[in-house]
């Protein structure tokens, strides 16, 4: 599934079952995943950054009449300093996390934070 026209529902929805698929991946496969979603981000960054400037535009206009409040406007910019690295390096602490184990009720949380964050939710697993 493509998520470049996607609304945020329909993002969140993506985010959410990716999350439960993720979750029962070997580590080393989980690891390799990050470390594709880091290497796509940091390649394509000039273009995430345009893009993200055209998005905070019409952003602007709907947080000017109100239709978009001052600190979700703020969270939307990724050019601000540091921003973008520590995105990366978010992807990279969540890969160097020690694999928890395997209990037999594993409870897994799964937040993915981008200019917005999507909670993908708790779930108990039998594993």
């Amino acid at each position: 599934m493509s998520l470049t026209n996607a609304s945020p529902e329909e993002a969140a929805r993506a985010a959410k079952i990716s999350s439960r698929r993720l979750a029962v991946l070997p580590v080393t496969a989980r690891n390799e995943a990050l470390e594709t979603i880091h290497s796509a981000l940091e390649n394509a960054r000039i273009d995430i950054l345009e893009a993200n400037a055209r998005d905070l535009e019409a952003a602007a206009k709907s947080a000017a009449n109100g239709e978009l409040s001052q600190s979700i406007f703020k969270r939307l910019d990724l050019s601000r300093k540091g921003k973008y690295d520590d995105m990366l390096k978010g992807i990279l602490d969540v890969r160097d996390l020690e694999d928890p184990g395997t209990d037999d009720q594993l409870s897994v949380r799964f937040i993915i934070c981008l200019p917005f964050c999507v909670d993908g939710g708790e779930e108990k697993k039998s594993v």
